[in-house]
């Protein structure tokens, strides 16, 4: 009987299975139960103020002339732990609306890492890094 139900479920869980290639990008979301987008999620979250390449240095409408490193190509691990640093909100960075590193504000607000799961900047972080 449990071989039963347990095949049943198998069954209905693979009929449901989403391909994440299948879902087009206009529609894929972060936040979505669908493997992580690192690509579109950088398109849509990131590319605005660090370029497509990851090269841009400086936000275009800063009146401050705020200048930043360009972030391609940088370790996994130092994207990571960089990007849930700005999500987590951690002591050590300055939250202010423009911050030494750029801008600390709009990295830790919604329109950047406040709703992105650690899979998500995990992918996001593989993403970048592969624009060397």
């Amino acid at each position: 009987m449990k071989r039963i139900i347990f095949s049943m479920l198998m069954a209905s869980a693979a009929a449901f299975a989403i391909d994440v290639n299948s879902v087009p990008d206009s529609v894929y979301k972060s936040g979505m139960l669908l493997p992580a987008r690192g690509d579109l999620i950088y398109q849509r979250k990131c590319s605005s103020c660090h370029g497509a390449d990851g090269m841009q240095t400086s936000f275009k409408g800063s009146a401050k002339g705020i200048i930043y490193s360009p972030i391609a190509g940088w370790s996994v691990d130092k994207l990571y732990n960089e990007l849930l640093s700005y999500k987590s909100g951690r002591a050590d960075k300055d939250y202010t609306p423009v911050n030494k590193t750029g801008y600390g504000a709009v990295m830790k607000s919604k329109n950047a890492t406040r709703d992105l799961s650690t899979v998500e900047i995990r992918s996001i972080a593989e993403y970048i890094n592969g624009l060397k």
